[in-house]
Parts: structure tokens; C-alpha cells; sequence
């Protein structure tokens, strides 16, 4: 969603925490997180960290895996997706009336250029 990245930047926090609002029940390791984001293993691995020490996301061993998931229990993590939800119902309420105001003005400009004729 371009308007987050433009009220937050383009972070690799941001990156995380969109692939993980947009894929519930997402879990990965930082290696496979990093390819995914096509981001360095140390510079997800500090995001990560961050998330982790501010409750949105959890970090879990499994078997002799280590898999990073979001933190279904965290308040930060639930307020931080009902942000979300909210920002991408008014982007598609933005869009709707910017479609809505093209056809209008589309079709006072074909109105005018026929009574013209």
C-alpha cells in the first residue's frame, strides 16, 4: 500500500509487516524472509528483532526450525492490522469516487462536444 510507505517510508519493517497482514497465518525463518523480501539476512534479521522486542511478531522453534510468525495475542499486533484494514478501506473508497468522477467528467465532455455537433 504506497500511502503507508509514504506516511512511514519504505522500510524493511513496514515490508514485514505487510507480507504477514496480507498472508494470515504466514510463518517463515529469516533466511526465507529475506529472500522473499529480496532484502540482506542482517537487515531483517534487526527488523525482526525490533518487532519481536515490541510484541508484534514471535519467534518460535519447531522441531530445528526457527520460524517467525505474527503475534496473534499482541494487542500492538491487532491494533496495528485494524490501522491497516482501515487505511485500505479508504484507498478503496478514494479510488471509487476518483472512477466516479473520470465517467462523470468523461461524459460531460462527450454531453458538450455532441451539442456541438
Amino acid at each position: 500500500m504506497k500511502i503507508l510507505e509514504k506516511m512511514f517510508g519504505n522500510s524493511t519493517h513496514l515490508d514485514i509487516i505487510l507480507l504477514f497482514y496480507n498472508h494470515p497465518g504466514y510463518f517463515t525463518n529469516i533466511t526465507k524472509l529475506a529472500q522473499t523480501l529480496d532484502k540482506s539476512h542482517v537487515t531483517v534479521r534487526k527488523a525482526v528483532s525490533d518487532l519481536v522486542a515490541a510484541g508484534i511478531l514471535t519467534e518460535l522453534d519447531i522441531g530445528k526450525s526457527h520460524v517467525i510468525k505474527i503475534n496473534e495475542q499482541s494487542l500492538y499486533a491487532k491494533t496495528l492490522f485494524n490501522f491497516i484494514d482501515r487505511v485500505r478501506g479508504v484507498e478503496e473508497q478514494r479510488s471509487i469516487e476518483e472512477i466516479i468522477a473520470k465517467r462523470a467528467g468523461a461524459r460531460a465532455g462527450s454531453a458538450a462536444s455532441g451539442s456541438k455537433r
